[in-house]
């Protein structure tokens, strides 16, 4: 298939209609009719056929339909990663981070970069941590602040700190520095969806000691964890730089056994000229995040 029949071949799925995909491709309705035909001639197949004035597509348009998606995935990649070479380099210092982390790390790390390296224009955006990673690869921003290792051959990795996973809630064990897993059984625990890395790092764990967790709230992010404690739905089980960002007064902070670490990795685009301030910034987030470590402690 030549690419023009493919584009074709795609606005008529979106649109439905012939007309429809004339209009999405800015042509007129018999070229994009005759681009059709060709495809269809070439291919030596029909790729729709009309019921009730729409085109309805064949078992071999749907597909080719599935490789077109990947294909127009990768076109969109190839947009971004271009318009984000075209950005002046050593301008805004740009910051992707997971969401949890913007509640006690980030501004802890923006104060002592501000203390040292002045007012660099600075942008900030909240990812999922594989989003960022993606993100990063194509250049979209300069540093990212990512949950664990995303290993890809167009990214760097700096380690930032590594925690540890915690139970916020209640005061449920009274004197108690730490509590287990298997404490924690009968409680309604809010934690991690299995899917997530994290998250299955600890069902993997509960499932070695036998726990089940009876009655427990799965959620997509540790923020969303936390808010759930705070609201009174049960302990959570969180990073501890999560657990900084808690208001609530009554809610305690007890490191869980066994240990389950939590990595905080910095991620920048390798082979590629850094921003001035990525080396800076690597720098002030991961004192901050050993500070956080220490009052945690202190805490405890």
């Amino acid at each position: 298939m030549r690419l023009r029949h493919i584009e074709t071949l795609h606005a008529v799925m979106v649109a439905g209609t012939i007309s429809g995909a004339a209009r999405l491709l800015n042509v007129t309705q018999p070229a994009a009719t005759q681009a059709l035909q060709h495809a269809e001639l070439q291919l030596g197949y029909k790729l729709f056929r009309r019921e009730r004035n729409r085109l309805v597509p064949t078992r071999e348009a749907l597909a080719l339909h599935g490789e077109i998606d990947k294909l127009y995935v990768q076109l969109d990649a190839v947009r971004r990663l271009s318009t984000s070479l075209a950005r002046d380099p050593g301008t805004e210092l740009r910051i992707l981070i997971a969401p949890s982390l913007t509640g006690a790390l980030l501004p802890a790390a923006l104060r002592r970069f501000r203390c040292r390296y002045g007012a660099t224009p600075i942008g900030v955006r909240t990812e999922h941590s594989g989003d960022i990673a993606r993100a990063i690869a194509l250049r979209e921003a300069d540093i990212g602040i990512v949950y664990g290792s995303h290993p890809h051959p167009a990214l760097s990795e700096t380690e930032v700190a590594t925690g540890r996973l915690v139970c916020v809630g209640e005061r449920l064990k009274p004197h108690r520095a730490t509590l287990s897993l298997k404490e924690l059984a009968d409680q309604p625990v809010i934690r991690l969806d299995h899917r997530d890395p994290l998250g299955f790092v600890l069902a993997d764990a509960a499932g070695r000691l036998g726990v089940e967790f009876m009655g427990a709230i799965t959620v997509q992010t540790y923020q969303a964890a936390l808010s759930l404690a705070e609201a009174g739905f049960g302990p959570a089980l969180v990073d501890e730089f999560t657990a900084a960002n808690r208001r609530a007064g009554y809610l305690h902070c007890y490191p869980v056994e066994p240990r389950i670490p939590v990595q905080l990795v910095a991620l920048r685009a390798a082979a590629a000229s850094d921003h001035a301030g990525c080396g800076h910034f690597v720098e002030c987030i991961t004192e901050a995040a050993a500070a956080l470590q220490r009052e945690g402690a202190a805490l405890a």
